[in-house]
C-alpha cells in the first residue's frame, strides 16, 4: 500500500498533457484490427510493440485522428466536451451477436460462451478525464445461448442461458509520463497473435484487477520498454461448464473459492534492432483463502520470484503458473509483420530440467501478416497463423496434461469458467488463413480455419496416447465490413464441417457460425 501511495504521489508530480488518452477495447469490432493495419501501413508509430493491449490513443493521434486515418473521406467528429483540464467523450455503443446452428463454435468473444444457439452482448459508455485522473465507464450486458446439441461422455454439455451485467471495459486510473496506475475490468491481450495468444486474450469476460502499466514506449539509452503488472481476482460459476473440461461442469461443492491472479508482461525493443520487439510474460494464480503467511512477494507478486520451481517449491501449494516468450518483427516498408510466441504450461524444476526436456508442457503460436496497398485508401491483406496446444512427443516420457489446467488449482486459468487465454481450446491445434480487400471501413474477405480437437488425450491418471480417431473441424468463411452513416458493421460467417465429430468414426456434422458486430458512432 505504501508503494502504491508513493507511486500516486510521483505521478502527480509529472507534467502531463491535457489531451484525452483512452483505450481502444481489445477485439472492439474492426477498430482494434484497423489500428494494427495502420501501423503496417506506416500511419501509426512503429515503436508501438502491440504486444500488450489495449492500445491507448494519444494527443498526437487521438481516436478521431485514427478514425480519419482509417477513412479520410469520412467527416468524423467525436462527441466530446472540454473545459480546462476536464474532458468527456461519449464512447461508441456496440451490439455483438453470435449464432451457432448445430454445435458450439467460435472464440475471442469476451463474455459470450461456447454454446449452441443465439447470444448477444451490448455495451455503451463514457470516458472522462481531469488532469491525470482517467475514468472510463463502459458496462456490458450479455445473454448466452442454451440450445440443445449433440454431446457425449467425452465432450459437451448443455448449460442454462445467462443474463449478466458486468463492468465490462471500465477503468479508473492515474496516468502521467506514459505510466498508468489504476483499477480496471478491461480485457487484456498479451502476445503478438491475431487469433490466439498463450497467456491473455479476450476469450473470456474481463476480470477486476489492479494494473501498473505503460501507455506508450518508454525510451532509454539501450532501447524502449513497455510493461504491465496486474493483480486481480477470477471467479467461477457452478451452473456453467468449463472450457478446460470439455465444456462439462466441475464439482465445486468442496467450497468454491475466488482465485487471486498475478501477471506480468515486459516488452523490449533494442536500440540497435529497429522495429524488432521481444517480450516475456508470466502468470500465477492461487486460491485467495490459501495465501501462505509468507513474505509479501510470495503472497501477492509471485511473478517476480525466481524462474525455477526448485527455488520456491510451488508444487506443494495451491498455486499454478504459465509463462511465455514472444517476438514480433515489423517491416513498415514492406507493410508486413512476422511473429511467434513460445510458452510453458508449467515452470521448469531447474536448468537441467529445461535443457533435457525443452518441449515438455510447451505450446506455440507463429504467424505473419502482409498488406499490399493498391492506392492511398485501398489494400489487400493476407495473413496466416498456426497454434499448437496439443502435447508434444515428450508425453512418451512424462505426460504434461493440457494447457490451462493443473492439479493445484482445480478451475485452471479460467474466469467464469472460460479460458482467459487461447480460446481455440486446451489441447487443440489450429491453423487460420485470411485474405481480404479493404477500403476504409469496407472489407470483403475469405477465411479458412482448421482445428484438430485434442489429437492426444489422457487415459487414467498419467498415460497419454495419440487418438486413432481424429476429430477435425474445417471452417470456410466470408468476412465483411461496411459503414453506413454512423453505423459500422462487421460480419464473420463460416460453414463448419466436422469430421469424426465427438471422436466417433465416420460421424460428420455441419454447423453455420455467424457473428455480427454493430457499432454506433455518436
Amino acid at each position: 500500500m505504501k508503494f502504491l501511495l508513493s507511486l500516486c504521489f510521483v505521478l502527480c508530480l509529472f507534467g502531463t498533457p491535457i489531451w484525452a488518452q483512452n483505450a481502444i477495447p481489445v477485439g472492439f469490432s474492426d477498430i482494434d484490427e484497423q489500428v494494427r493495419n495502420l501501423q503496417l501501413l506506416g500511419k501509426v508509430d512503429a515503436n508501438q510493440s502491440m504486444l500488450a493491449r489495449p492500445f491507448y490513443s494519444t494527443g498526437k493521434q487521438s481516436m478521431q485522428d485514427l478514425y480519419r486515418l482509417i477513412d479520410p473521406t469520412a467527416n468524423d467528429s467525436i462527441k466530446s466536451y472540454k473545459k480546462g483540464l476536464f474532458q468527456a467523450i461519449l464512447l461508441p455503443a456496440s451490439l455483438s451477436q453470435k449464432l451457432n446452428t448445430s454445435r458450439p463454435y467460435g472464440w475471442n468473444d469476451q463474455a459470450m460462451s461456447i454454446s449452441n444457439g443465439y447470444q448477444m452482448q451490448a455495451s455503451a459508455g463514457i470516458y472522462a478525464r481531469f488532469s491525470i485522473l482517467h475514468v472510463q465507464f463502459k458496462p456490458e450486458f450479455v445473454h448466452t445461448g442454451s440450445a440443445d446439441y449433440e454431446t457425449s461422455d467425452a465432450w459437451g454439455q448443455v448449460n442454462p442461458s445467462l443474463d449478466r451485467v458486468s463492468l465490462g471495459q471500465s477503468s479508473v486510473r492515474l496516468e502521467a509520463g506514459g505510466i498508468s496506475l489504476g483499477v480496471s475490468n478491461q480485457n487484456l491481450w498479451w502476445g503478438p497473435g491475431h487469433y490466439s495468444s498463450l497467456l491473455m486474450t479476450n476469450n473470456a469476460a474481463g476480470f477486476q484487477h489492479y494494473s501498473l502499466n505503460t501507455t506508450r514506449p518508454l525510451k532509454t539509452p539501450i532501447g524502449s520498454f513497455e510493461f504491465q503488472l496486474i493483480l486481480g481476482r477470477m471467479t467461477s460459476d457452478s451452473l456453467q461448464g468449463f472450457e478446460n473440461n470439455a465444456l462439462k461442469k466441475r464439482d465445486l461443492s468442496f467450497n468454491p473459492k475466488n482465485r487471486q491472479y498475478n501477471g506480468i508482461i515486459l516488452t523490449y525493443q533494442p536500440r540497435f534492432m529497429k522495429n524488432v520487439f521481444f517480450s516475456a510474460s508470466r502468470s500465477f494464480q492461487n486460491y485467495e483463502v490459501d495465501r501462505p503467511g509468507a513474505r509479501f512477494m510470495n503472497t501477492y507478486l509471485p511473478v517476480l520470484n525466481n524462474l525455477f520451481k526448485s527455488d520456491y517449491n510451488d508444487d506443494t501449494l495451491s498455486k499454478d503458473q504459465i509463462l511465455s516468450l514472444s517476438t514480433r518483427w515489423l517491416m513498415p516498408k514492406n507493410h508486413a509483420e512476422v511473429y511467434a510466441e513460445f510458452g510453458y504450461n508449467d515452470a521448469k524444476q531447474n536448468l537441467r530440467d529445461l535443457m533435457l526436456d525443452m518441449s515438455h508442457s510447451a505450446a506455440w503460436v507463429v504467424g505473419f501478416k502482409k498488406l499490399h496497398p493498391l492506392n492511398a485508401r485501398t489494400f489487400i491483406s493476407l495473413q496466416a497463423e498456426t497454434t499448437k496446444m496439443s502435447e508434444t512427443p515428450s508425453y512418451l516420457m512424462r505426460g504434461a496434461g493440457n494447457w490451462y489446467e493443473h492439479g493445484q488449482v482445480y478451475e485452471g486459468f479460467t474466469n467464469n469458467n472460460q479460458i482467459i487465454a487461447n480460446g481455440v481450446g486446451h489441447g487443440n491445434d489450429a491453423q487460420s488463413i485470411a485474405v481480404s480487400w479493404n477500403q476504409g471501413w469496407t472489407k470483403l474477405g475469405l477465411t479458412f480455419q482448421h482445428v484438430a480437437n485434442r489429437p492426444t488425450t489422457t487415459a487414467g491418471v498419467t498415460a497419454v496416447y495419440t487418438r486413432s480417431v481424429k476429430w477435425d473441424d474445417y471452417a470456410y468463411g466470408l468476412q465483411g465490413g461496411y459503414r453506413y452513416k454512423k453505423l459500422l458493421f462487421t460480419a464473420d460467417v463460416k460453414w463448419v464441417n466436422s469430421t469424426n465429430y465427438l471422436w466417433e468414426k465416420d460421424h460428420s456434422k455441419s454447423n453455420v457460425y455467424a457473428f455480427l458486430n454493430t457499432i454506433f458512432l455518436w
